[in-house]
């Protein structure tokens, strides 16, 4: 019998997630999957839990958590020497869940993920990989920098709001606003540019129900760039709502491109928020590493 590894983060969601264990453990049960759940302790942990772990021994890697917590999984299995090629499964029980919604999006979200590791079925996906000075990371959705990562980094503040505290987050760094001198070397062309934030993704959400990219492909080879030039304040809180739809990509404020390499280069330190995590720094990297793992789908 298949055995599976799942690396459960009890804080995603806010501490949230540790609520669905038990519907999680029955849905195992339900479909039959002998599965051995490790619960991540700290920040970070699952990237020592992956390492440590003879993954050898099983036929799928779950997470179960929000896009922060496959980012770390991800990374750690991203450093090991002899990694085996074993599929990634989604379990959605964090914030945004936005990767999840890319590979499927129902009603019932963690049975369906559920009932696609029953199957078996997988298919390849991309991932992107940042370059640094010293290090080199790797993410599955997307990496923002600018007034996302400002927002990013506001909204945990504002948790006591729940689901409105990402748009709050928006609303107080628009206040804050303020644009930036950014050269990006993309795909060999460089852009000079003043910008307000750029996000390079790989899928199509953000943030839960942010369309922020409705042109991306998980699998396609290529990340697409959602660049907001410099705008008013005004503009900028009319131009928001629209990626809920994803339409602000046809405003005269946004430019969309599609890449597979992308070098980032400023003037003035700039923080990266990869998944949804405050990570990393300029200069930076950034390169679409097509089919780097498999996934659980339909």
């Amino acid at each position: 019998m298949k055995k599976y590894l799942c690396i459960y983060n009890p804080q995603a969601g806010g501490g949230k997630s540790i609520n669905y264990l038990e519907e999680v453990k029955s849905l195992f049960t339900k479909y039959e999957l002998d599965v051995d759940i490790v619960f991540t302790e700290y920040p970070r942990h699952s990237i020592e839990i992956i390492k440590n772990t003879d993954l050898s021994l099983y036929s799928g890697i779950l997470v179960a958590g929000g896009d922060g917590s496959f980012f770390n999984v991800l990374n750690g299995y991203m450093a090991m020497d002899n990694r085996p090629d074993i599929p990634f499964g989604i379990l959605p029980v964090g914030t945004g869940n936005s990767l999840a919604r890319d590979v499927i999006d129902g009603d019932n979200p963690i049975e369906d993920f559920v009932k696609l590791i029953k199957n078996g079925k997988t298919k390849a996906f991309d991932i992107a990989e940042v370059k640094m000075k010293n290090e080199t990371f790797y993410y599955a959705n997307m990496m923002g920098f600018g007034f996302i990562t400002d927002v990013n980094g506001t909204a945990p503040k504002l948790k006591i709001f729940k689901a409105h505290a990402y748009t709050l987050g928006v609303l107080y760094q628009t206040i804050k606003l303020k644009a930036f001198d950014l050269k990006m070397t993309i795909d060999g062309v460089v852009h000079n540019m003043e910008n307000v934030f750029v996000i390079i993704s790989n899928s199509k959400y953000t943030g839960g129900n942010y369309l922020i990219a409705p042109r991306a492909k998980i699998d396609d080879g290529k990340l697409d760039l959602i660049i907001l030039n410099k705008l008013s304040r005004i503009n900028l809180l009319k131009t928001f709502p629209k990626i809920f739809d994803g339409s602000h990509v046809d405003t005269e404020f946004v430019d969309y491109i599609q890449a597979k390499t992308i070098k980032l280069e400023a003037n003035v330190p700039k923080i990266l928020s990869p998944d949804g995590e405050v990570y990393g720094e300029f200069p930076a990297e950034v390169s679409c590493i097509p089919a780097a793992i498999n996934i659980f789908s339909d």
